[in-house]
């Protein structure tokens, strides 16, 4: 049967939507907030949670791995005051976590391109020991550190784009030194380690929590 110049008008346009009609919608970007709290996923699965507390934010690096903890407290994006930190995921007998505390001189910066930070941070490493007097083990030391910001550049985390900032930290003092490398959002205020000592673990993901 022949088909009239309407129907075949018809046909077209239907045959127009239809991939319209199957096309997934794409995500709306979700807004991030610091006081609201901001949820991430790392290259290696670990989720984390940062959040805004007064003053410094509140970083929970690991929070799906057992009794595997990584939870530091952070001044202008990437300059950390206290980190407690138990590598593994099983609950440990006989010891607290360490817990280890810095401070820095002069006075620390907020990171922008071209920017740079050096001097000296204090660093204090306690272990309180399980025993009859719940002895704390304290250690002392002092780094020489340089912080150095670059590679302004835009990323994209769960279909959303950020201004992005690399940051960069050496320390090195008797016997020995260490590096870490952040990805710091200015437009958030947030910094996140991707890279410890040469080894890296970006992000993957990053949303409103």
């Amino acid at each position: 049967m022949p088909v009239t110049r309407r129907a075949a008008l018809t046909l077209t346009l239907s045959a127009l939507a239809a991939p319209a009609l199957i096309r997934p919608a794409r995500a709306a970007c979700a807004p991030v907030d610091l006081g609201a709290g901001i949820a991430f996923t790392r290259k290696d699965g670990s989720k984390g949670l940062a959040q805004r507390e007064g003053d410094v934010v509140r970083i929970d690096y690991v929070t799906n791995r057992g009794a595997w903890t990584d939870i530091r407290r952070v001044k202008n994006g990437v300059f950390e005051v206290s980190r407690d930190v138990e590598e593994s995921e099983e609950p440990m007998v006989g010891s607290s976590t360490p817990s280890y505390s810095w401070t820095y001189s002069p006075k620390i910066i907020t990171p922008v391109d071209g920017a740079s930070w050096s001097g000296r941070v204090k660093e204090v490493v306690e272990v309180t020991i399980s025993d009859e007097n719940s002895t704390v083990d304290r250690r002392r030391r002092r780094w020489d550190a340089i912080y150095r910001c670059f590679e302004p550049r835009e990323v994209k985390l769960s279909g959303c784009t950020y201004q992005a900032l690399t940051v960069e930290a050496t320390y090195s003092g008797d016997g020995g030194g260490h590096s870490i490398r952040w990805v710091y959002f200015p437009e958030i205020g947030l910094g996140l380690e991707t890279r410890r000592n040469g080894t890296g673990n970006g992000l993957v993901a990053m949303g409103p929590a």
